[in-house]
């Protein structure tokens, strides 16, 4: 018996993988004629990769592609292990390795065999279908509703959400995907873009809170920049600037963009606040119009003897005396919104005011 080893990759829905065998090494991989496998896509590198046989196994190594090389969903630097099962992405093309024990005697052909391994014959080609989803930008915007304290709305929070068939429409696992990749701030991005579009389109004159993934903090001035071509874009909407306190670690930076919110007469929100450090230097160096507390802090809230209650009433009023309002995320019961009105918090949001729902009706989309 001989050991065969290959690439199968996803060829269509409804249609078997697609098997590139792996008879001698070093073994290219690219959109070069000479490559051992030959791919012929746009997001593949001329030489993008190469798998080659060490005493020890198998080991692959990225040739300075441009879109980059993934083991199991991990960008790789440095040649890198594989085995049997293993998951590879040359770019957005997506692979699995199998070695199999199979009788000596001429090479199978390299076109297609069906059913020699545990691959599926449909597994996704997240990568792929994830790009396809980014270049025709294929995501709608969605708004929850966020209410004074006595229930009457006061403004909606913006949420993007994927319209393409091979995503469930809830953002989570798109943005794993995208970080792993290194496109989080792109889908962020495309995100915001659609839901300022739709809102306007909507008619939507209530504040409308928008979120940005910590990442886009890295690089103030992208971030920046896209701001002013959406204010100068979308000059009506009443607009509030979300931004997770982990993503605070500069405050030059945090007062840099805050200043420029001010001149595009844009609001600005701590969110998750309790998540993690609740660090106060930001409160008092850079203090934001809204303060949007945790869920961690609302759930289970019980009554005023309960320390998670006194807690939170403490900090309310030190936000509140520190200028910014107060809002209570992932309100679910009527206990809890019971409570954050007795404790003074200002606004109040979650499932018992509101789920998710599309900006754009249906039937306007």
């Amino acid at each position: 018996m001989a050991r065969s080893v290959y690439l199968e990759g996803f060829a269509g829905r409804g249609r078997p993988p697609k098997r590139f065998d792996l008879v001698s090494f070093p073994a290219e991989i690219g959109r070069h004629p000479d490559c051992a496998i030959q791919l012929n896509v746009a997001r593949v590198s001329r030489r993008h990769a190469s798998i080659e046989r060490l005493r020890n196994g198998l080991v692959i190594r990225d040739l300075g592609s441009t879109n980059g090389t993934f083991v199991n969903g991990e960008r790789i630097n440095a040649p890198t292990p594989m085995g049997h099962g293993d998951v590879v992405h040359i770019g957005d093309q997506e692979f699995r390795l199998i070695e199999d024990e199979a009788e000596d005697g001429p090479a199978p052909d390299e076109a297609t065999r069906v059913g020699i391994s545990a691959l599926p014959h449909d597994f996704p080609t997240r990568v792929r279908e994830f790009n396809e989803l980014l270049d025709k930008e294929m995501v709608c915007a969605f708004h929850q509703p966020i209410v004074h304290a006595d229930g009457r709305l006061f403004a909606h929070e913006l949420l993007g959400r994927a319209v393409h068939p091979a995503f469930e429409a809830a953002p989570g696992p798109m943005f794993m995907l995208a970080e792993a990749i290194g496109e989080q701030v792109r889908l962020s991005e495309l995100f915001r873009r659609r839901s300022f579009m739709e809102a306007e389109a909507r008619g939507l004159d209530t504040p409308l809170f928008f979120n940005i993934h910590p990442e886009e903090c890295r690089d103030p001035g992208r971030l920046l920049g896209e701001l002013k071509a959406l204010r100068k874009k979308h000059p009506g909407l009443d607009l509030v600037f979300e931004v997770h306190e982990a993503a605070v670690t500069d405050l030059d930076v945090m007062a840099r963009i805050r200043e420029t919110l001010t001149d595009l007469r844009i609001g600005l929100a701590y969110d998750d606040f309790g998540a993690g450090q609740a660090r106060l230097q930001e409160l008092i160096e850079v203090p934001p119009d809204v303060l949007k507390f945790d869920i961690a802090l609302v759930q289970g809230l019980e009554g005023p003897e309960s320390p998670k209650y006194r807690l939170l009433e403490s900090l309310n009023t030190l936000i509140q005396d520190l200028g910014a309002k107060t809002l209570a995320e992932g309100v679910e019961t009527e206990q809890q919104a019971e409570a954050c009105r007795a404790i003074g918090i200002d606004y109040i949001q979650g499932f018992y005011f509101g789920r998710p729902e599309p900006v754009m009706p249906s039937s306007e989309a």
